[in-house]
């Protein structure tokens, strides 16, 4: 006799098989389908984007949200050149230009498509002059057709910097990713998530901390695009089967300026090159200075994350 259990996986691959059919994920249609508003050019001069509620619902839900196609072309071709250059001839750049938060890949650090974003699940701007959040860990991905990614892992599951809800109604992902997908995602590529684990109220079974397609949910997305997620969400590295292309991408990692958990490993000198603003998101990890009467607003080379 059959279980209800495997009824009910039964139903999902087969919804999964006419999503996939059909190029959409099944929680995230909202948000993926060709022609809907929020698949819309940010300009880097733009203000931040504000979270939608839309967006707050699928993000506390899901553990994850995908804004689709929001780089400027100009943006995404010296992106794509400066990750492949970074992977293949890295010598080519200056020395300070070789790393991801460097170059064009800058840009991408308080791009105004995320943060909006990160001031809804990470905090507020501390003030007019300095992000609420810190960038503290970058890297770029070059996956060639039939390289396989990481295993599925998560991050935090308790302490500070895990996943939870306030009573207030706002949403504290302690520890935030941010993946630019500089190459079109295609079903089964890019990095599948478990949705809903951020919050899960029992340990992830064995059988899921391996890439079980019907329970980790796949996107597919144009380049340009930014997936955002919470660490403490289980997310995989599938095998990438494109032949037509390979995937570049940029993956960013961001927490409030009050916690780290990266150490960071960038020069002061690539900071130093930054807008004053995007430099206060690599400032130490601390609130208030009492003996100076210094709130951590600022970024110099005595307050820079380590």
């Amino acid at each position: 006799m059959r279980s209800e259990l495997e009824t009910w996986f039964e139903q999902v691959e087969t919804e999964r098989q006419q999503v996939a059919a059909e190029n959409v994920s099944p929680l995230s249609a909202t948000i993926l389908l060709p022609g809907d508003p929020q698949m819309t050019v940010v300009p880097r001069s733009a203000d931040p984007v504000a979270m939608t509620d839309e967006q707050k619902f699928l993000f506390d839900l899901k553990g994850w949200i995908m804004l689709p196609a929001v780089l400027e072309e100009d943006l995404l071709q010296a992106c794509r050149e400066h990750v492949l250059k970074l992977r293949t001839d890295a010598e080519s750049l200056a020395e300070h230009e070789r790393y991801s938060l460097a170059g064009p890949g800058a840009e991408l650090i308080d791009h105004p498509a995320i943060t909006g974003v990160l001031r809804a699940v990470l905090a507020p701007d501390s003030s007019d002059n300095a992000w609420g959040f810190r960038c503290e860990g970058s890297f770029p991905m070059l996956r060639r057709q039939g390289e396989q990614g990481s295993a599925p892992h998560c991050g935090p599951l308790d302490g500070p910097m895990a996943y939870r809800n306030m009573p207030n109604g706002t949403i504290w992902s302690g520890l935030t990713r941010v993946v630019w997908e500089l190459s079109e995602v295609h079903k089964g590529g890019g990095t599948p998530i478990l949705s809903g684990s951020h919050k899960a109220a029992f340990p992830v079974p064995e059988r899921f901390r391996s890439f079980d397609p019907s329970v980790y949910e796949e996107y597919a997305c144009p380049p340009g695009s930014v997936l955002i997620f919470s660490e403490s969400c289980w997310h995989v590295g599938t095998e990438w089967q494109d032949a037509e292309q390979d995937r570049l991408a940029i993956f960013n990692c961001y927490c409030s300026y009050l916690t780290q958990w990266h150490k960071l490993n960038l020069p002061h000198e690539v900071v130093a090159t930054m807008p004053a603003k995007r430099q206060t998101a690599f400032r130490g990890a601390w609130g208030h200075n009492f003996r100076d009467q210094q709130h951590n607003d600022y970024y110099d080379e005595t307050n820079r994350a380590h």
